[in-house]
């Protein structure tokens, strides 16, 4: 291990404050059952992190007993660490797990009644210093400085996972200007506010610093008080039992009852399997490869956890149509890699396939002829990749048939947990299966090539491991396939096909946005009574709260003004008419900068826009439109509907909006089982309308047109896990009149109410909810300490199993529809295209003389296209432009 003429080396951990440092620094973390994990990761990679770095040959983990502890202190004081906050509880639930991994790693973990940790580490400091060897202390906590000498450092942990400082005599001299031994009598004189020690109130660091320069220890400055000035003379004085009490208190005592056993703690004693098999449960797959060479099992080439790509495997270029006959040696099914200059597969440029993933053909598209490849790939029936939409748009390009998809390691990741950050094919490859060569996305096409056998092994080796966790979780399996994989070729065709643009419409548009936004300017100079950039928060705040006197109450208040985020203005509304101007003129310049300035930059040489389908941004499983996103073009306002006219159908051609009605409010009837909510659904009532009656206690024709809003408001919001205050900001109700409301609503729907906290229930037990196909979204944080952070949790684990089942639904009906307009084709003028899909609709082009039949079809499909007691309906409208629908 160790050069045998230098000292060898003792690292002690202090448990609990690694592990309280990993447990905030990774709060998020869980496995893709809910099992949170993050105080375990954040350990192991300290942990791990110190061993690489020190090479110790001896490593052991000292612990805090829980209540016992500290009695000994507070004998002294027992005010002692008074004030400190329990853990939260998945903070404990992860303990025995961690000590799992020690027992794995070899590590002994000490801990005894009536010391703390730092006494422990002490203890065994002054033992090993005896024995010869160099000790390495490894904690967040400073205290431990006040043992450093010759013989011991102090490795301390600072903010995130890998911001450690290392204190030897000299550094630490260097840092505070002190001796070493000096440290106790700093802490003594100026406290700790987070363990309670009192110190001589109003002596600071720099004071305290200042003093033990001059006078050397607590004594010296005691003996010496005439000569110090009088304010800071006084302080010392009324505080001198309070010092001396904190010098024993803040001291460590390195007296504990414990041997140093150095058997005991060889750091050579791991058992890899056993480690293996902790991390993988854990899914801590990054770590694996971070482990030192004594805690490694032995790789294996069929493992197929850790990435192995076959020396003998080869790459075959294939850059001219006689070559091409190679690739009917690929069969039914191939690994997939594909590259464009363009985007959605415009300028295609280079395709690796393979059909065992040991010989790799790269086909330079810029070579060959498309139909030549499209005849020697007419057996390829699936295939497997990395964001394989990318690879089908290239098929699209080159007029290949579309093969179905087999399995896409993007998404398949995405699945099995949501909340995963790795996206890149790199990271995914990194994390999953160690990974470590160089960043994939950034090859040149000579390096592509170059590298063509290593990124169609990766995908081999990511499918395996993803193919091994799906087992394990057989209603994600089945939704992959079913769902998942299908909707793939539909979104291809989608963003290939884009949307007409209506420029010239939008130029003119952008012009009486202009004249619109000056006369906004304007009105709001008058109100201000002087130009300023109303864009600037600074200068908003300081002409609404200092030159117009507006009131400051309930407003926040940031570093140097009041907050002027809409939230804030929304408090003021009636207040003063500028409030309103300045809501307006925020609007319309948000719209022109996002949409009418920058939609015509984007369109390709037809004037068709093409945007981005996501399948892995939202963790309901929902589609997000990126570049440019058009699922959030404002849909109840003129401005809105003015951006909208300018999406075209081409000449002779119709777009038609099929929109799944009350979509989200249908699904929890079913989901809650609320046979009433069923009822009126199925039986075409007025949902909101009805609502208000009940909550009123009136007659429907007795409802007016304020009380339905408010039901509304209430039937949507209550699916995000709506409040009092919340309703209160929606309609402007009082607050107690949204409390009884709230109240009276859940009195009728109870079996609403049961259902939302029986998914809270359900997070908190299996640690994660599901939609009714069995996507699922881990909820490590429902158990968290922090309020804010559970209730956000809370409103999560309401709302992901009804729109995560709404997302599932939309695709089976995008799937079902893109099967049906085929299948309908032939009594059509040409076939229908699916253009766009905003939430809970679908956006078709069709000829014009096939819109009313295509409607018809598309209402049809929907509303069939799962078997549920509430009745699904879809409203239809056609028109020349997404404006008119």
């Amino acid at each position: 291990m160790g050069d045998s003429k230098k000292p060898k080396k003792l690292a002690i951990i202090d448990g609990k404050s690694v592990f309280y440092r990993g447990y905030y620094a990774m709060s998020q973390l869980a496995t893709k059952d809910g099992t949170p994990t993050g105080g375990v990761f954040g350990f192991a990679t300290m942990a791990l992190e110190v061993i690489r770095k020190l090479k110790p040959d001896y490593v052991c983990v000292a612990w805090d007993k829980p209540k016992t502890n500290i009695r000994k202190r507070l004998e002294i004081y027992p005010e002692y660490k008074a004030g400190r906050k329990p853990a939260p509880p998945d903070f404990y639930e992860q303990i025995p797990v961690l000590h799992e991994l020690l027992e794995a790693f070899g590590w002994p973990l000490y801990e005894l009644d009536d010391y703390e940790a730092d006494d422990i580490m002490g203890a065994l400091a002054v033992q090993a210093r005896e024995k010869g060897l160099q000790t390495l202390l490894v904690t967040s906590d400073l205290d431990m400085l006040q043992l450093i000498n010759g013989g011991v450092k102090v490795f301390a942990l600072k903010k995130g996972l890998s911001n450690i400082e290392l204190f030897s005599p000299e550094s630490f001299q260097a840092k505070y200007g002190l001796r070493t031994d000096q440290f106790l009598e700093l802490k003594a004189l100026m406290g700790d506010s987070s363990d309670n020690i009192p110190g001589a109130a109003g002596i600071g660091k720099k004071t305290a610093t200042e003093l033990l320069q001059k006078y050397d220890t607590i004594e010296g400055i005691y003996d010496n008080l005439e000569l110090i000035k009088d304010s800071t003379r006084k302080k010392l004085e009324a505080d001198k039992e309070m010092v001396h009490l904190s010098k024993k208190l803040a001291s460590i005592m390195t007296d504990a009852p414990l041997k140093l056993d150095l058997k005991e703690v060889d750091g050579s004693k791991a058992d890899p399997e056993k480690i293996r098999d902790i991390l993988q449960k854990l899914e801590f797959k990054s770590l694996v490869r971070q482990l030192p060479e004594v805690m490694r099992v032995e790789e294996h080439h069929n493992d197929p956890a850790q990435f192995v790509h076959d020396p003998k495997a080869k790459t075959v270029l294939v850059e001219s149509d006689k070559e091409l006959d190679q690739l009917n040696k690929i069969g039914k099914t191939a690994y997939v890699f594909g590259r464009s200059a363009g985007t959605h597969g415009r300028k295609p440029t280079w395709l690796l396939l393979s059909g065992d993933g040991k010989t790799t053909y790269a086909v330079n598209l810029q070579k060959i002829s498309a139909k030549a490849l499209s005849s020697q790939l007419s057996a390829l029936s699936s295939v497997i990749g990395y964001n394989v939409k990318n690879d089908l748009q290239i098929f699209i390009e080159l007029g290949l048939p579309l093969p179905e998809v087999a399995h896409d390691v993007l998404i398949g990741s995405f699945l099995i947990n949501c909340l995963r950050r790795e996206q890149s094919l790199t990271e995914l490859a990194s994390a999953d299966i160690g990974y470590e060569g160089s960043p994939l996305e950034e090859l040149s096409d000579d390096e592509l090539v170059q590298k063509a056998g290593e990124i169609i092994a990766i995908v081999k080796a990511l499918h395996k491991d993803q193919e091994a966790s799906l087992k394990d979780m057989p209603k994600v399996a089945k939704l992959a396939r079913e769902i998942e994989w299908p909707v793939i070729p539909v979104l291809a065709r989608m963003e290939y096909e884009g949307i007409k643009l209506d420029v010239g419409y939008l130029e003119a548009f952008n012009t009486e946005l202009e004249d619109q936004i000056s006369d906004l300017e304007q009105e709001i100079y008058g109100h201000a009574n002087k130009e300023f950039n109303i864009g600037s928060p600074a200068q908003l705040s300081e002409v609404l709260f200092d030159g117009l006197g507006l009131p400051t109450q309930n407003i926040k208040k940031g570093k140097s003004a009041y907050s002027t985020a809409a939230s804030e203005l929304d408090k003021l509304r009636g207040q003063h008419p500028i409030i309103d101007l300045i809501t307006q003129y925020r609007e319309v310049t948000k719209l022109k900068s996002t949409y009418v300035d920058t939609l015509p930059k984007q369109v390709d040489d037809d004037s068709r826009l093409h945007t981005t389908f996501a399948l892995t941004v939202a963790q309901t499983g929902r589609l997000s439109s990126n570049d440019p996103n058009l699922q959030n073009i404002p849909v109840r306002t003129d401005l809105g509907r003015r951006i909208r006219t300018a999406f075209t159908a081409r000449p002779k051609h119709m777009l038609i909006s099929a929109d799944y009605s009350q979509f989200e409010l249908r699904l929890a009837a079913f989901l809650a089982g609320d046979k009433e909510l069923i009822r009126m659904f199925n039986e075409g009532a007025d949902i909101h309308a009805a609502t208000a009656a009940q909550v009123y206690g009136r007659e429907p024709e007795d409802i007016t047109k304020q009380m339905r809003r408010d039901a509304k408001v209430i039937n949507f919001g209550v699916l995000y896990g709506m409040s009092p205050h919340g309703l209160v900001q929606a309609t402007g109700m009082t607050y107690d009149a949204a409390k009884t409301y709230i109240d009276k609503y859940f009195q009728l729907r109870k079996p609403l109410l049961e259902y939302m906290n029986s998914l809270k229930e359900k997070a908190k037990t299996d640690g994660y909810v599901e939609t009714l196909f069995g996507r699922r979204r881990p909820m490590p944080d429902i158990k968290s300490s922090n309020f804010m952070v559970r209730s956000a949790a809370e409103r999560a684990a309401i709302n992901m199993p009804i729109q995560g089942t709404e997302a599932d639904l939309m695709k089976m009906a995008m799937v079902a529809v893109d099967r049906e307009l085929k299948a309908q084709s032939s009594k059509l003028k040409e076939l229908p295209k699916q253009l766009l899909q905003i939430h809970d609709s679908i956006l078709v082009e069709c000829h014009e003389d096939d819109a009313e039949a295509v409607a018809k079809d598309l209402k049809r499909t929907m509303e069939g296209v799962y078997e549920l007691p509430v009745k699904l309906t879809v409203d239809t409208t056609i028109g020349r432009n997404w404006g008119e629908l």
